[in-house]
């Protein structure tokens, strides 16, 4: 038996990809490992309340005080040290130390090859927490072959200490009844009128510009009444969308919902006529995983992790391309015969990808780690 720590940086943040990796992971790992004792210590106060009950094999604690300089580099080694943690899991970023052999989630490999995608004093601080978790862990998971193999090139690291694990798809995203779903959101959040989807971080990483200038070009040519939809919380690092939503004449056909709660997810992605996704970097893109589980066609981009997971049931742009873009919208929105074939090989490819199967694959990993 090992007791095993979890160090949550963003659990209770509304963060996205990461979040919902922190959630589902100890919620897998709580319900099918009868073996370990875990503990999760976290920054956010509202993460214990989005977590799993607490019981005999788990248990949560706040790291205190607020100040994360200290609740980090001095609060949480002394509280490994006192519940006697045989091994640390880090799933975002590792601590700046850590008494305990530790496993490091690495999930993107976009902070070394973009940094113009973040602001440089957050760039400065990531890079060397990912530096030293990267050379220090006792095991590195990475959520993508792609991660992988750039991460183990860029640094010299041994592949062996590297593994893959894949992240998952929650069970609620199901196949829609479109017709239900499209009613629903209409009611809930005043959408009547076909619209296309982005879901994820509005920020520049994620090609916003280029997906509005795109969907100008598709509205044009199709000339039908349709709306893009992006659901997402706005990041510092976004520019020039206001500038290009006033200079194309798009606010009454673009809109921004913000944060849309787990619960509605998969009744928007089922209402949407597709998902687009034309990210310039991705270390796996679990929105893509979600629409597709959901039966919604999707439109992603040609780089990064984004075809090792989409496999063959997406349409695969140049995100740098705007007409690219464009003109995969307007072929999926006109060929009813594609839209089909997509909607089949989405449920297919996405059945390869669970939170219990992300769950089990950590924790061969940690078996790994604790025999190190």
């Amino acid at each position: 038996m090992l007791n095993i720590g979890l160090f949550l940086v963003m659990t209770g943040r509304q963060a996205g990809g990461p979040e919902t990796y922190e959630r589902c992971l100890v919620e897998g790992l709580a319900r099918l490992d009868p073996d370990n004792h875990y503990r999760t210590f976290c920054l956010d106060d509202g993460a214990p309340a989005l977590l799993p009950p607490p019981g005999e094999r788990l248990q949560h604690q706040v790291l205190a005080p607020k100040l994360r300089l200290i609740s980090t580099a001095v609060s949480l080694p002394l509280a490994l040290l006192r519940h006697r943690i045989d091994l640390l899991h880090a799933p975002f970023t590792p601590p700046p130390y850590s008494p305990k052999p530790y496993v490091f989630t690495h999930h993107c490999f976009s902070t070394f090859n973009h940094p113009e995608f973040y602001a440089p004093g957050i760039l400065l601080r990531l890079n060397a927490l990912l530096i030293k978790g990267l050379r220090s862990a006792t095991r590195t998971i990475c959520v993508s072959e792609c991660t992988r193999e750039l991460t183990a090139e860029r640094f010299k690291l041994d592949r062996s200490r590297m593994h893959v694990v894949y992240n998952g798809v929650g069970a609620q995203y199901q196949p829609q009844d479109a017709a239900l779903a499209r009613r629903l959101v209409a009611e809930r959040y005043g959408l009547h009128e076909p619209f296309l989807l982005y879901l994820g971080k509005i920020e520049s990483r994620k090609n916003i510009v280029r997906l509005l200038q795109a969907f100008d070009q598709f509205r044009r040519e199709a000339r039908e009444p349709v709306k893009l939809v992006l659901a997402g919380r706005r990041s510092p690092m976004t520019q020039g969308i206001d500038e290009t939503l006033d200079e194309l004449g798009l606010r009454e056909h673009v809109v921004e919902m913000g944060y849309v709660p787990d619960a509605d997810l998969p009744l928007l992605y089922g209402a949407a006529q597709m998902f687009l996704f034309p990210s310039l970097w991705e270390g796996f893109g679990i929105p893509v995983i979600e629409a597709m589980a959901c039966g919604t066609p999707v439109i992603t981009s040609n780089l990064s992790s984004l075809p090792e997971v989409s496999g063959d049931a997406a349409l695969l742009v140049d995100p740098y391309r705007v007409e690219d873009i464009a003109a995969a919208m307007l072929k999926l929105w006109q060929d009813q015969a594609l839209h089909a074939e997509l909607r089949e090989r989405g449920l297919r490819n996405a059945r390869r990808f669970s939170w219990d199967k992300t769950a089990l694959e950590t924790l061969a990993v940690y078996r790994q780690a604790a025999l190190a």
